[in-house]
């Protein structure tokens, strides 16, 4: 099983933002499987090394033919997006879901304050998507955030926490 699959199985959140994160990678290296080879053997070995690298050259593929080698995320994305904002319609209009509203609620002001700092998203689920995957940019580059900014960065977590933990219950029909 790939680290993407994992994610994927585990909090399908953690999966859409390492799947963003592995094209920037592999933009990074211009679409070089053989760079990522040198950069993932350092980090897996034998069968898995394998599955993952079998799993980026997947992705290179699909960039290349969705002409998306310089921006954009891949197709195998939307129905994951249209999947998550249906569930987060179903939770607050059809089930009611009091803590996820809750979630949401705290949420919703932050989202819309980062908002107005960057680009304009679609959805409310992909605004929180674009928010976290900044705080990762920057964490990786070593950048420190403000105080205010963690703080809410940690209620939007909150609620992306909630949202991974209800779509893999709805996946295994507990929801």
């Amino acid at each position: 099983m790939t680290t993407a699959e994992e994610k994927r199985d585990q909090h399908i959140v953690e999966y859409i933002l390492y799947v963003w994160q592995m094209e920037d990678l592999v933009r990074a290296v211009n679409l070089d499987l053989a760079a990522l080879r040198t950069h993932l053997s350092s980090a897996y070995q034998g069968d898995r090394l394998e599955a993952e690298l079998k799993w980026f050259a997947d992705l290179i593929q699909s960039l290349r033919r969705e002409k998306k080698t310089a921006k954009g995320h891949v197709g195998s994305l939307d129905e994951v997006m249209i999947e998550l904002t249906y569930l987060h319609r179903t939770l607050l209009d059809v089930l009611k879901d009091e803590e996820y509203k809750a979630a949401v609620d705290s949420a919703k002001p932050h989202i819309e304050e980062m908002a107005k700092r960057g680009e304009p998203t679609g959805t409310e689920v992909e605004s929180m998507l674009v928010a976290l995957y900044g705080w990762l940019v920057l964490r990786m580059g070593g950048k420190t955030v403000s105080a205010d900014t963690q703080e809410s960065l940690g209620v939007i977590r909150d609620w992306a926490n909630i949202l991974g933990n209800r779509f893999v219950r709805m996946r295994s029909g507990d929801l």
